[in-house]
């Protein structure tokens, strides 16, 4: 039995069982079976992949059944949607070889009579023509999303952009590096690619960010080292909105994993205070400590005390739809109900983070959402409530692509290159 195959039915049931985040599934998983180096990419590629495309996978599964309707089994769904993708999308991999892996996997894992059925399917969907979309199926279904997200879009951005998204959401995600410069100057970077077989891209607004072309991998050595840090260029946008001056007291307050405020210690170069916070300890825990001058702790926004501050990031929870080209489980994680909840514990960050800012001070609110409830639907019902705060986007060097008509950062990807994100900057008037 193929057992690189096997830990990926084994992990996309825990995903189906659990709902938890596949990352941290998978990360725990491999961990605790010792799965690592190519085995763990290869199970990392599968098991997204696979996820990814659930939506198509299943529409292919039901149309290959007798009785579509029939109640299958979450470890026999695995075993036929990894081995459906393997011999319909996956070109790599000849069809009798993942026929015949998973069958044997379903053989020992459930029966004799799953082995069969799964033989029988998977030999079906070797007729499959994955790029021939079939009449009856849905727009959502071939494009992989829930039905009730796929209406929102539809709803926000008209039916041809929400493809554009999708397909974007769909495709190999792009991967963008900040260097430090302090540690690496541009010269020595450039010096260091060629040698190491590594392609860069630099962004034109931006001497420090560039878009990694080919051989991620490339640069393990150079992160490590704390000389570039994987950083999407729009997430570097909302850190230059934050503007931070050395010499400044600046609270970072939903930091983990704490990408954004690595960048803001490197602009502040140990002059000033930097006060580094999230409720998650786990995923704060992996934050290093080493930034002169700051300090990190475990608190919650929503409730603990802070000192007061000259500047404040408030990069809230949200459901991350602005980010599901890198973590497309989010599609399947996510309903309605959870961008409420999202909205109401956004609400309440930044209602408490507002008095802890000094008269003067600006305060950077952002998500990596694209639905307007988490974005201007807190910020609007933020500046109902507090007449002393007003919308400063006047000074930033953000391009106007970049911009919606009332000013806020929020780059939609298939037009930027970037995550999806907002970000507005509020100041707080001087009494």
């Amino acid at each position: 039995m193929d057992p690189l195959r096997r830990h990926a039915v084994n992990v996309l049931t825990l995903f189906d069982n659990k709902g938890a985040q596949l990352k941290h599934i998978r990360d725990t998983y491999c961990k605790k079976y010792s799965v690592s180096g190519n085995d763990r990419q290869r199970l990392t590629a599968m098991t997204n992949e696979v996820i990814r495309w659930r939506g198509r996978l299943d529409y292919w599964l039901m149309g290959l059944l007798n009785k579509p309707n029939r109640k299958i089994q979450p470890e026999l769904n695995n075993i036929l949607r990894l081995g459906i993708y393997e011999v319909v999308m996956d070109e790599k991999v000849p069809d009798y070889a993942a026929v015949n892996a998973y069958v044997e996997i379903a053989k020992r894992s459930l029966g004799k009579g799953q082995g069969k059925l799964t033989n029988a399917l998977l030999r079906k969907a070797t007729g499959i023509h994955k790029t021939n979309k079939p009449e009856k199926c849905t727009l959502n279904d071939w494009y992989s999303f829930p039905n009730w997200l796929w209406e929102k879009w539809i709803n926000q951005f008209g039916k041809e952009k929400t493809i554009e998204l999708a397909n974007l959401y769909n495709s190999a995600p792009k991967i963008d590096i900040r260097r430090n410069e302090a540690k690496l100057s541009h010269d020595d970077f450039q010096s260091y690619c060629n040698d190491h077989d590594v392609e860069i891209e630099p962004w034109s607004d931006s001497n420090i960010f560039y878009k990694v072309m080919r051989n991620l991998s490339g640069f393990r050595n150079l992160i490590v080292a704390g000389k570039i840090s994987v950083q999407d260029r729009a997430a570097g946008m909302v850190v230059e909105l934050l503007a931070p001056i050395q010499g400044e007291t600046i609270l970072d307050v939903c930091a983990a994993p704490g990408t954004k405020a690595i960048y803001i210690a490197e602009l502040m170069d140990g002059k000033g205070e930097l006060y580094i916070s999230d409720n998650n300890t786990d995923r704060l825990g992996k934050l290093e400590t080493n930034f002169k001058n700051s300090v990190i702790d475990v608190k919650d926004a929503s409730k603990d005390n802070f000192p007061m501050a000259d500047a404040i990031l408030i990069d809230a929870p949200c459901s991350g739809t602005g980010v599901i080209g890198k973590k497309p489980d989010i599609r399947w994680r996510r309903s309605m109900s959870n961008i409420q909840e999202f909205v109401e514990l956004q609400k309440s960050i930044i209602n408490h983070m507002s008095q802890f800012l000094k008269p003067g001070g600006r305060m950077v609110y952002s998500t990596c959402s694209i639905e307007p409830e988490e974005n201007w639907g807190v910020v609007d019902a933020f500046l109902k409530l507090k007449g002393n705060y007003f919308i400063d986007m006047e000074t930033n060097d953000v391009s106007d692509s970049w911009l919606d008509e009332r000013g806020a950062l929020i780059p939609f990807p298939p037009k930027s290159n970037t995550d999806g994100m907002f970000a507005v900057r509020l100041n707080n008037e001087i009494e």
